[in-house]
């Protein structure tokens, strides 16, 4: 093989500009990528690492002093932050005053406990050593076993006795007795004692633990014992939901395995779970729950709640006392799951007292929700597209989103199955009222129906076109409306993602530039500040920290500070009007040095939609599938990402209808040169792009990685978790929305491969042999077509890999080849051998046929 030196993915025609680079695989090594970042709990320090390597960097936010740990493996910061542990590969243990960088080498085989807001470091087994870091006092604890540390004092068992109070201090006796187990909730300060089969109740500020039951007393239901532990309850608690153990438990009856010299897999019509799935352990025909019993501590009986052979989740309210469970029942969906791929139930409301099962809602896409009292659940209607509480009187659940007036489902979802909601950001009033959200706002709603629903953020949102989220962006199950409270904000105009605070109903921006993309990693402990990221296509996701109302602002790192040396580029949205008369939005990379006097080639890459994605960071890496965006439009390709909005029936078209009339629009405007235009996708965006190509010749070539060109086919193709690929098409992304025979002519139509001969475009077939998504057939099958029409194609499987790429071998090559042919097919660079000649089976790993 010719010895060939490839320093670049792709040719660099352009002349340097400004003297700065173009970018090549050579510069790759240069980038650095930031792991998640740790703030300590008074904000003072930030502690970061680079996915490579095992050095540890802390950035004082006060100073700007920085401190570098080497051969660092684990890392933890205590006492309000003036302190950090570390361990070190070989298991070594250092403690680092951060201050002065005074260090203790800990030397001792017991493990130690540091508080996050305490300067003790506590260690030993029975024995146990609280030592302060900062006066080099220690206080010594005998205990046995359990013990629980809250703030700065201490629950433990000791002498038969448990006891509490300051871990430096005089301890009180909670409870005199054979402790055998104790619960503790240091919010409250109350808990559950254990003893000798009793449990007890207490608090540690006032009175004498209670006895609340005792398990000598009460008969288990047949069949089982009851599991004595310090259960989580209180002095008010008068239901509760104990562990039943069966008495003699039987396993599912697997049958003995013979010597009969094969092994029949047997697949039968109207069984719930098809073969691969239970070969895979997934829903497994034989997995029943175990019944359900609620005891009743003042009447001192049983009721049961889940009956036996029952699948499903049993949902009981978090709260001391309540009359309702839900139970969920998947059975009569399993069968469906084939083609919905969604774990539907029926939702039956069983009342706690007598046992009583109603069905209160059948075919549900989620699960209810219980408030925190307990008193009320809700639920997300996916047909209806509502929100729902029960109504435990009429035992139906009720619309409660009709206060709000606007719709509280995904209003631009385009698969065929119903749309989800926008969310449930939490509970108020303690849990009297839920707080949803529209797509722009946040609404209370009062479960009562007692109060008018109101918008918490008084239609800012709306009104100005920005989404808001909580920070969390999690479920806050005591949301606290009258408090202050940060909101994640995406600015649909500017597509900018930034900091808004919600106070008093009013909405104030913290961080909204329009530029950026700027994103709260993690509050400090004491909510006075935090550490977050601010990135756009031009700026790298770097560490920046900031006050809680971020007037105060501080840069942290400059990771890539090589990137200035480069011609890097610029992004916009670009809008234009598709073929189906609406207006179509995209995005538009421009090289460095963009003359808008010329053309330039360009490559049409996409998936679904990508605007939202305006201000992303890429970094220069090898390719897993398709091209690294910055690589190419450093060496003066524009980059086009049109956003692709489906109709249900219609995917192949809709593709065609935004991709062709917004490449159009950019030849119209002079941007892309008409004769050396590319055209890209990966998975569903590689099916779409071959069902392109049957539509138009306007492509000067295309790359089509791991696409479905038989929709026929690949309906009953099972992929590799052993669910087959009916649902696909049926509710989900590939949007045919009719099953096979109800929609024959569309699964037809809108398979590339039955209008292959109208093809007119050289073809890069990307598909690997064990691809989990995508057979590698559908691939072969189109490179078969395409062969054997004459039609320019090739066909790249990297063998062993799966639907992307994960070695990095393979990556380089991938990265080579796909660069080779752009060039060749859009800057006019001679055709490399591998395209002219091929690699046959002898030439593999000998000559990969880079040269020209």
């Amino acid at each position: 093989m010719k010895s060939l030196l490839i320093g670049v993915m792709i040719g660099c025609t352009l002349p340097v500009f400004s003297q700065k680079k173009t970018l090549d695989t050579s510069a790759y090594k240069e980038w650095r990528y930031l792991a998640v970042p740790t703030i300590s709990y008074d904000g003072e320090w930030v502690m970061y690492h680079y996915a490579e390597g095992n050095t540890t960097y802390l950035a004082n936010t006060h100073n700007g002093k920085e401190i570098q740990l080497d051969n660092v493996r684990s890392t933890d910061f205590f006492d309000y932050g003036k302190w950090l542990k570390y361990t070190t590969p070989k298991d070594s243990m250092v403690l680092v005053r951060l201050k002065d960088g005074k260090k203790v080498l800990w030397d001792k085989s017991s493990y130690i406990n540091c508080g996050t807001a305490s300067a003790n470091v506590i260690y030993g087994n029975n024995r146990m050593v609280i030592w302060n870091v900062e006066t080099n006092d220690s206080t010594v604890i005998e205990h046995e076993g359990k013990y629980t540390l809250y703030g700065q004092s201490i629950i433990y068992i000791r002498n038969m006795k448990l006891l509490a109070g300051p871990l430096k201090g005089e301890k009180k006796i909670l409870f005199t007795g054979d402790v055998t187990d104790y619960s503790f909730d240091p919010e409250k300060g109350t808990g559950t004692i254990l003893s000798d089969n009793r449990l007890y109740t207490f608090s540690v500020k006032k009175g004498v633990p209670q006895q609340i039951l005792n398990f000598n007393e009460i008969e288990a239901p047949a069949g089982y014992r009851i599991e004595t532990r310090a259960y989580e309850i209180t002095a008010e608690t008068k239901e509760f939901l104990p562990d039943l153990i069966p008495l003699h438990p039987v396993a599912p009856a697997a049958g003995k395995r013979g010597n009969t010299g094969f092994e029949l897999e047997l697949w039968t019509w109207n069984e719930p779970v098809t073969q691969r799935k239970q070969r895979r352990g997934v829903y497994n025909k034989t997995a029943l729950d175990e019944p359900k019993y609620i005891y009743h501590i003042d009447k001192k009986k049983w009721v049961e709640v889940r009956g036996e052979n029952m699948n499903g989740f049993l949902m009981a309210p978090d709260a001391d006392n309540y009359n309702y469970v839900l139970q969920t029942d998947p059975k009569p969906y399993i069968y469906t799951i084939d083609w919905r791929y969604n774990n539907n139930d029926d939702i039956y409301m069983v009342n706690v007292h007598t046992g009583e099962r109603t069905l209160v809602a059948k075919d549900c896409y989620a699960n209810p929700q219980w408030s925190p009292n307990g008193k009320y659940a809700v639920i997300y209607n996916a047909v209806k597209k509502e929100w729902q509480v029960l109504d435990t009187a009429t035992r139906q659940f009720i619309d409660i989103s009709d206060q709000i007036g606007y719709p509280v489902h995904e209003e631009d979802f385009d698969m065929p199955k119903p749309a989800p909601s926008y969310g449930l950001a939490g509970w108020a009033d303690g849990g009297s009222s839920a707080v949803i959200y529209d797509r722009y706002d946040l609404w209370v709603i009062d479960l009562s129906g007692k109060k008018k629903a109101y918008s918490v953020t008084n239609g800012y949102g709306r009104q100005h076109g920005v989404r808001f989220r909580l920070l969390s962006a999690e479920y806050n199950e005591h949301l606290d409306i009258s408090k202050p409270l940060l909101l994640h904000s995406f600015n649909e105009h500017t597509k900018a993602k930034g900091v808004y605070r919600l106070a008093n109903h009013k909405v104030e921006a913290l961080v909204d530039d329009p530029a950026y993309s700027v994103k709260v990693m993690e509050m400090a402990g004491d909510g006075k500040s935090c550490v977050f990221s601010k990135e756009n296509y031009n700026t790298c996701e770097d560490l920046w920290w900031g006050c809680s109302d971020f007037t105060r602002q501080q840069r942290l790192t400059d990771i890539n500070p090589q990137q200035k040396d480069y011609n890097w580029g610029s992004a916009k949205v670009v809008q234009w009007k598709n073929y189906e008369g609406r207006e179509n939005q995209g995005l538009l990379y421009l090289p460095e040095n963009y003359d808008s006097t010329k053309t330039y080639p360009m490559i049409v890459d996409f998936y679904e939609t990508h605007t939202e994605d305006l201000h992303e960071y890429f970094t220069p890496m090898y390719s897993t599938c398709t091209i690294n965006i910055p690589t190419y439009v450093s060496n003066g390709y524009v980059v086009f990402r049109p956003d692709v909005h489906f109709t249900v029936g219609e995917p192949g078209e809709s593709a065609y209808n935004a991709v062709v009339s917004g490449t159009s629009a950019m030849i119209e405007r002079g941007i892309a040169d008409k004769a050396h235009i590319g055209l890209q996708g990966h998975s569903w965006s590689g099916y779409e792009v071959a069902y392109i190509i049957t539509r138009t010749n306007i492509f000067a070539c295309v790359n089509a990685g791991a696409a479905v060109t038989n929709m026929t086919y690949n309906y009953f193709a099972v992929r590799s978790n052993g669910a087959p690929c009916i649902f696909k098409y049926e509710t989900e992304q590939s949007r045919i929305g009719k099953n096979l025979w109800e929609g024959k002519d569309l699964y037809i139509k809108n398979s590339p491969i039955f209008n292959a001969d109208k093809i007119q475009t050289p073809l890069l077939i990307f598909h690997n042999d064990k691809d989990g998504a995508v057979a590698f057939t559908q691939g072969l099958d189109l490179f078969l077509a395409m062969r054997r029409l004459a039609k320019p194609a090739w066909l790249l499987n990297y063998k062993g890999e799966d639907h992307t790429l994960n070695g990095l071998p393979a990556q380089k090559d991938w990265t080579i080849r796909m660069g080779q042919f752009f060039d060749h097919y859009l800057k006019d660079k001679p055709m490399p051998k591998w395209m002219k000649e091929g690699i046959s089976v002898d030439e593999r790993n000998v000559d990969q046929k880079y040269d020209y």
